[in-house]
């Protein structure tokens, strides 16, 4: 059908790159990164393009794992073995840095959603977050990422003001209902509480941490002490300091404005941002599971769709399946469940916005298309 075509962005990346400048290149990012960029910042980005920056910033992710001589699968490997090192429940923003590289020793899973709130039970999100916690090796770390100028803790600031009233959105009543305090640090604590309370973490060292983008730095709000979040935390500080170095990182974090929003599911041996290579501010992320998208994410992908602008959404899955029709199952069930709002299922049909769809797969970490 009509949507299908629009969906896999095919034709109208086929004519742009038939029509650009950068016609009989091929797809790197020494070539085409900067000219992506600079669209991108001036808001100029067309959804093929979109894409092709993601493609491009995915091609620095495989050649910096050949380089190093790896593949994602022994990382995932420790996911399903339950040898996880830590589990990060961290906000959408586009603009909170990523938390792991090629590099990175550690393993780690990265769980986003709007307002890094831990949801009630009996929730695909909270499902999601209970299972990851029990992929995590026995003294593994469970840390709550707030950030500076958290949109979710500011619009439920402003929702308390006007009397807790309906806001015309489930999907944005919940999460306002699971966003706490007045500010970060206040929504982080309270995460946390709910995290040791519901999620059973027991003795497991846990934190809250605060990212401040604008001196390049997380802060450990509260932590049952260990020495392996410091260390992490140290890790992720000196990553902090030398993205903030890179010029034009200041302009660039003033205002968010992804190009694209991630829905990534639950288990990837690399974050989002990593697998994409994205800076800061490029990639607006939420988290996705097997057993479907439910309110938290919904809220988060409207509210980037009407907030932000942004027109292009990607679906991610680990290339786990020999048959990617298990996959396709997913991601359709992801996108029935857009498709059950309203205001969001007018830009799909519309082609204000559209969808494309990616496993990662773990051999080679490139993103494949996925029919």
């Amino acid at each position: 059908m009509a949507f299908h075509k629009k969906e896999q962005l095919s034709e109208p990346a086929a004519r742009h790159r038939k029509s650009s400048a950068f016609e009989g290149r091929e797809l790197h990012p020494d070539a085409i990164l900067a000219d992506l960029r600079e669209k991108h910042d001036s808001g100029s980005l067309s959804h093929a393009q979109s894409l092709m920056l993601m493609r491009a910033g995915n091609y620095e992710h495989v050649a910096r794992l050949k380089k190093l001589g790896i593949t994602p699968v022994s990382r995932y490997e420790r996911i399903k073995e339950g040898q996880l090192d830590y589990l990060v429940i961290a906000c959408s923003d586009s603009r909170v840095h990523r938390l792991d590289s090629e590099e990175s020793a550690s393993v780690g899973i990265q769980i986003r959603v709007a307002g890094n709130v831990v949801p009630k039970s009996g929730t695909p999100s909270f499902d999601e977050m209970k299972e990851a916690v029990s992929r995590i090796r026995k003294d593994g770390m469970v840390l709550i990422e707030g950030h500076v100028h958290c949109g979710a803790v500011k619009e439920r600031a402003k929702w308390v003001e006007g009397g807790m009233k309906p806001t015309g959105s489930e999907s944005l009543d919940a999460l306002l209902h699971e966003v706490f305090g007045t500010s970060p640090d206040d929504n982080a604590l309270a995460q946390l509480t709910k995290a040791r309370e519901t999620l059973g973490l027991g003795s497991r060292p846990s934190a809250a941490l605060c990212y401040d983008w604008e001196d390049s730095h997380v802060r450990v709000v509260k932590s049952n002490y260990s020495a392996d979040i410091d260390n992490l935390v140290v890790q992720w500080n000196k990553a902090h300091r030398k993205a903030a170095a890179e010029e034009g990182t200041w302009e660039r974090l003033r205002q968010q404005k992804p190009h694209a929003i991630a829905v990534a599911a639950d288990d990837l041996p690399y974050s989002v941002a990593t697998i994409l290579h994205a800076r800061q501010n490029e990639v607006f992320c939420t988290t996705g599971s097997a057993k479907g998208l439910d309110a938290m994410d919904e809220a988060s992908i409207l509210y980037a769709l009407g907030h932000l602008g942004v027109k292009h959404i990607t679906f991610i899955a680990p290339g786990t399946a020999t048959d990617d029709s298990a996959i396709s199952s997913m991601f359709d069930s992801w996108k029935k469940r857009l498709y059950g709002n309203r205001s969001i299922a007018g830009m799909l049909d519309s082609g204000e916005v559209v969808i494309s769809r990616f496993r990662y797969d773990l051999s080679t970490g490139k993103i494949v298309a996925v029919a």
